[in-house]
Order: structure tokens, then sequence, then C-alpha cells
């Protein structure tokens, strides 16, 4: 309506030259000089909540794109993780702006600029059908411009997309390996990596840019071209007496709404070929199932479940199996530590436990119900698996303790908790306390510390059953010893320890070895130490 009334208005400002000024009529030309201004006014509000409008709307897509990512990213089995960077992972964020963007511009092109093109092709039709054949003349030249360019723009678009994912990757790579940079004096060998992969970005970025500019180039080229032409037309047509002055101004006036709305669709061809690049990555992260679908949830109570590990074998992928025939029992209560050298498959086995990965042969049992039948929610509460490199979020001490964890939990069970963990004293050093504001990993917590306060959030989850993988690593040993008498007087628990220091060991006295993914020996300590094995040399080297 807005459009119309603007339109119409300025139709018949444009017949100034024919009619008003010729017949000196004063009184109408100030009413019609009105009455655009007016006219002016309103399209400028017109425009202004058309703006908003989509501002509005490029969000609430921004939410349901962007957003549904994040969810489905967090849901991701552990495998996806283990083969994707992480910059190759965010640069799907920027990926998914293009898709936005294209949605946002392809809305306003089919609501505003295709009905603009159809009322101001009508009207330019009427002002005088010869010029308007002349003008419709473009459409296939504009089109050929569009699909002589198509291919070229989609193989540049997926090389910056990637190149782009590669800088990213390499950045936070850096940025989380800076100590390790810093100790190595590696600086600069880093910072030319960097600067040769966002070299290559740069100049994918700069030859995508340089056809585009082709592209934009030619097609301005035809869209002054047709106002020469109809310009040149119009003039001799007003020669001949066969068109008059206004009517070719208003011919002229209307001819560059009707060149800018074809233009705005047109430019949505590389836009849109850009989210199309887009979307198809976006597809690749869509394309892996998360781990929670397809999962036979089971009422099956395993507050005190036996575990039963049987024949179990795994392997990554096509590679040689990591373990092989794995039979263990683990009864409710029971505290163990599995031994063995770096890279026997210790780690690799718990996870398998709270089911990171899937068995590639065997069965895991819990109550004697089949790990694969639980659902992974239920089994993580009732498992609780903490890595030996701990990881905290930024946020208060008290938020990073409770994450995860039972919304009954009290100040006291928080502060029990922390003092098993021995943990507590230090938190109530800080000034703030428990409500002490930890930044990204708790810098300032020294390595120990951040593992105590895992081991703490770990005492605090509803789990019967705590798998600490190398969690005492970083604790002196007096330390050490404390606290893990302290977890092995927590009788409701079930917990495994997984240990290079063999006192861990000792104090459990239930230990299984395990060598080249295999078990090799069980027992207590004084029946390993008798057998003259593989334990017996891994206490001669402590």
């Amino acid at each position: 309506m807005g459009f119309s009334v603007h339109l119409n208005v300025q139709l018949k400002f444009y017949n100034l030259p024919d009619t008003l000024i010729p017949n000196k009529l004063q009184d109408p030309l100030a009413i019609i000089s009105i009455g655009l201004l007016f006219a002016y006014l309103f399209n400028t509000l017109f425009t202004f909540s058309r703006d908003y409008l989509l501002a509005i709307l490029g969000q609430r897509l921004s939410k349901i794109i962007i957003l549904n990512y994040i969810k489905h990213v967090l849901k991701l089995p552990m495998a996806f993780f283990s083969t994707r960077k992480t910059g190759d992972i965010l640069s799907r964020f920027t990926d998914a702006n293009k898709v936005i963007d294209a949605l946002v511009s392809s809305i306003i092109s089919i609501f505003l600029d295709a009905t603009i093109l159809i009322i101001i092709g009508t009207v330019l039709a009427l002002q005088d059908i010869r010029l308007f054949g002349i003008t419709m003349l473009v459409i296939p030249i504009y089109s050929l411009l569009i699909f002589s360019f198509t291919s070229n723009f989609r193989k540049l678009n997926q090389k910056e997309m990637e190149s782009n994912a590669t800088v990213s990757a390499s950045i936070i790579e850096d940025i989380r390996g800076i100590e390790t940079i810093k100790s190595l004096n590696c600086e600069e060998v880093r910072s030319n990596k960097i600067t040769n992969e966002f070299n290559d970005f740069l100049h994918k970025s700069l030859v995508h840019t340089r056809l585009n500019n082709i592209q934009q180039g030619l097609k301005t080229f035809v869209q002054l071209s047709l106002n020469l032409i109809i310009l040149w037309v119009g003039a001799n047509q007003v020669i001949k007496n066969e068109l008059s002055i206004g009517q070719l101004m208003t011919y002229n006036a209307l001819l560059v709404y009707f060149t800018t709305s074809l233009q705005n669709i047109i430019n949505l061809q590389p836009k849109i070929q850009s989210a199309q690049v887009a979307n198809n990555r976006l597809n690749e992260i869509y394309m892996v199932k998360d781990e929670f679908e397809n999962t036979t949830k089971h009422n099956h109570s395993l507050k005190n479940g036996t575990i039963e590990l049987k024949n179990v074998s795994y392997s990554y992928e096509y590679n040689s199996p990591i373990l092989q025939n794995i039979n263990l029992k683990i009864k409710s209560g029971e505290k163990m530590t599995i031994v063995g050298l770096s890279g026997s498959g210790k780690s690799t086995l718990m996870k398998l436990l709270v089911n990171y990965f899937d068995v590639s042969n065997g069965e895991i049992l819990i109550n004697n119900l089949n790990i694969l039948n639980i659902s992974k929610k239920q089994l993580r509460s009732f498992i609780n698996y903490v890595p030996q490199i701990p990881y905290t979020f930024s946020g208060t001490i008290k938020e990073n303790l409770l994450l995860g964890n039972r919304t009954t939990i009290t100040e006291k069970d928080i502060v029990t908790a922390c003092k098993t963990a021995m943990i507590h004293d230090d938190i109530m050093h800080l000034p703030l306390g428990y409500n002490s504001k930890l930044d990204e990993n708790a810098t300032t917590f020294s390595g120990g510390q951040k593992q105590r306060l895992t081991i703490a959030r770990a005492l605090l989850s509803p789990a019967k059953v705590l798998i600490f993988d190398e969690s005492t690593s970083g604790l002196d040993v007096l330390t050490e010893e404390k606290l893990i008498k302290n977890l092995m007087a927590l009788s409701s628990k079930t917990i495994i320890f997984i240990a290079h220091r063999l006192s861990i060991a000792q104090i459990t006295n239930n230990i299984t070895v395990i060598d080249n993914g295999k078990i090799v020996e069980q027992g207590s300590h004084e029946e390993l130490l008798k057998n003259k094995s593989l334990y017996f040399k891994l206490m001669q080297t402590q």
C-alpha cells in the first residue's frame, strides 16, 4: 500500500513538464509536492518497519539454525570429536550465518522485490510497450550471467570455507597449547604455519571476490547499457512526437525501481550458492546421528548393579585391536585398581563402560542387562568417568561443583564432598570461598587442585560407580594417600582407579593388570608380587 501511494504521487510529479509547468498551475504543483513529501515520509517508515521485521526474522532463524546446531553437536558421540578439529566444528557457525542471510534476502525478494517488479513492470508496459520490450531483453542476458558463473562460485565457496575452517582450527589449537609453544620457543614456527594457512585463505577469498566483482561489473554494465538504450530510443520517440518528455522522464524514473528490484533478485544467486555450500557443510554434521537416538530405555534399577565384561574386544575402525577378549567382573561397592604400561588400553576399557564407544565384540552387562539397552543418560548417571586431564568451566566454584548433579544437593553435601576430595581448605582460602569465580579451565588453580575439584564434583553426582583415570596424578604422595583412603571409606560407592603409581594399587589391594589390550594378571598386591610377572616388574620401577 505504501509503495502504491508513493508511485501514484510520483507519476503525477513526473507529469510536470507536460501539464503543470506549461499551464502554470502553481496550486496543483504545491499539492503534488506536499503529497510527494508525505509519500517519502511514509516510504521511510515502511522501510524502517521492513528492516526491523527482517532483523527479528533473522534472529529467529538464528535461534532455529544455530542453537539446533549447538544442541546437535553436544549430543554427538565421542568418536565424532576424536576425528574432528574444534576449529572445523566452530567454522560451521559462520556457515550457518550464510544460510540465514540467504533465507532473509530471499524472503525480501519474494515478498517485496517480486511485487515491485510486477507493479512497476505493468506501469512501464502501459507507459510504452516498445520501451518495455527492450527492457525485458535484459532478463535473458542476466540469466546467462548467472548460469555462466554458477559452477565456479560453487567450487570457490567450498574451498574458501574449508580454508577458513583450517585457519580457525590452527588458532584454537595454538591458544590451547600456548604453554607448550612457549616452553619449546616455537612461537615463530607456529606463527608461520598460521600465516601460510591464512595467506591461503586470503588467496581463495580474493579469487572468490574477484570473480564476484567481475560478475557484478558485467551486471552493472548491462544495467547502464539498458538505461542508455532506453534514453536513446525514447529520445528518438520524443523527436518523432510518439512520446512526451514527461512520459520519458516517468519511464526512466520508474526504470530505476524495476532494474533495482531485478538486480536484488539476481544478486541472490551468489548468496544462495554460498548458502547451499554452507548448508552441505552443516548437513555433514547433521548426518552424524546423535548418541541418544534409537536407545531403548529400561526402568531397570542400576543402584547396586554388578558390572560384568564378557569377551570384550575393541578396535578403532580397521586398526588392530586395542582390547582383546576382556573378561572382568566388578561387584557392587568394590574398590579396585587397573594398572599397566602406557598404551595398554586401560583408559579405553573404562570409556567402554560409559559407552563412549561401542564394543567391537563381546558385551558389557550391568545386573545382566546389556549397556546397549540402557539409555546413555541413565548409564552415565550410574557410572561417572573422571578423566586424567581435569576440566572446569568459567563460573563460580559452586556452579562447577553442581554441574550435571542432583538438584537436591545441600550446602552440607558440597562441603562434605570437598572435604573428602581434600579441596575444601583450598577453596576457603579464597576471598569468596565457594562463590569465587573461575576463568576458563581454572587457570588460577594448580593441576592438583583442579583434579581434586573434579573428584569432588564426581562425588556429588548420583553415580554409584566412580572411575578415576589418573585423577590424582597431579598430587604429592602424602595428599594422594590421604585422598585415596577417604575414597576407600565410601562403602556405598564402587570405585575403579586407573593408576601408574602402584601405591594406589597397594591401598585397594584388588588389582587388575592389563598388557597389550589383555588382562594378564588379577589378584591382591601380595599375590601378584609372588607371581613375579608384569606387576612385579612394575613395582621394581617405582
